[in-house]
């Protein structure tokens, strides 16, 4: 059984924590789902989204769908904001003046700073950022926090960082370099995904059926990071340990450097963090 969720607040938050979350599409969703798995005494979960109908799995989960987002920024100790970064004014603005002194609202919409944030909720309320990944599904997240100055902040820090540290590895960065983890790894299953689908469709076209690809490609991948994560041996190491002279391996290793594969994916995190740089500006 997990243990109950500890925290330094007393009374309000001692055992018992109130997690709302508006915008429950992938990244919400994903964060909502990881904590309703793991059934954390003491932890009460609710949501709202545009589209009702995102909220019926999770609502068979015991996530509690309210009507609205002063209804749920009323109820929440910590507030969620999982929308889209040109939504995240209008959604403040509907939560502002329900928001409880103590709560914190903490933020995953790319590139809005927290002194955006901070001016949208007004006094009183905790504001912090979060970076996530769409791994926190099966509890494998990255989340990258920071914290803006502020009355509360630090009664937040270590049962937030408890709370997500149940989803995954939790890291505290400054907000300056938010674009770059959100460039390289926030974006990151989409490049890991690109590389498992070429491979399950190299393995149709040698005649395995998909399904069974598939299942090979994932326990490839599943296996590859548990050996990257288990020693200190360099990632080219372990790649060449696999090359055997004159052998198969080499012959195809050769034709990815050729191709430059490690250049392009140095190239498309550089463009996603130029990208992450716009949408700030």
């Amino acid at each position: 059984m997990t243990a109950p969720l500890t925290s330094p607040l007393p009374g309000r938050l001692a055992g018992k924590l109130r997690v709302g979350c508006i915008g429950c599409g992938r990244m919400g969703g994903a964060i909502l789902f990881g904590l309703a798995a793991r059934k954390i005494p003491g932890l009460t979960l609710c949501g709202c989204n545009r589209s009702p109908e995102k909220m019926e799995p999770l609502a068979a989960l015991g996530v509690e769908a309210m009507p609205g987002i002063p209804e749920l920024a009323a109820k929440a100790d910590l507030l969620i904001l999982a929308v889209k970064p040109y939504q995240v004014a209008d959604v403040l603005a509907a939560a502002r003046g329900h928001l409880r002194p103590g709560t914190l609202v903490l933020s995953v919409a790319a590139g809005v700073s927290l002194d955006r944030i901070a001016k949208g909720v007004g006094d009183g309320v905790a504001v912090a950022r979060c970076m996530p990944t769409t791994t926190a599904l099966v509890g494998k997240g990255i989340f990258a926090f920071c914290f803006a100055p502020g009355p509360h902040v630090e009664e937040w820090r270590t049962p937030l960082l408890e709370l997500f540290g149940r989803l995954g590895l939790c890291l505290e960065l400054p907000e300056e370099k938010f674009t770059d983890f959100s460039a390289l790894i926030g974006a990151g299953p989409a490049y890991v995904f690109a590389m498992m689908q070429g491979l399950v469709q190299a393995g149709v076209t040698l005649g395995f059926p998909h399904a069974e690809s598939r299942r090979m490609v994932g326990e490839l991948f599943a296996g590859c990071a548990a050996l990257a994560d288990g020693g200190t041996a360099p990632l080219m190491q372990l790649r060449d340990d696999v090359c055997s002279p004159g052998g198969l391996t080499i012959a195809g290793v050769n034709v990815l450097d050729r191709a430059g594969l490690s250049g392009l994916l140095v190239d498309a995190v550089l463009a996603a963090r130029e990208r992450g740089r716009e949408m700030e500006r």
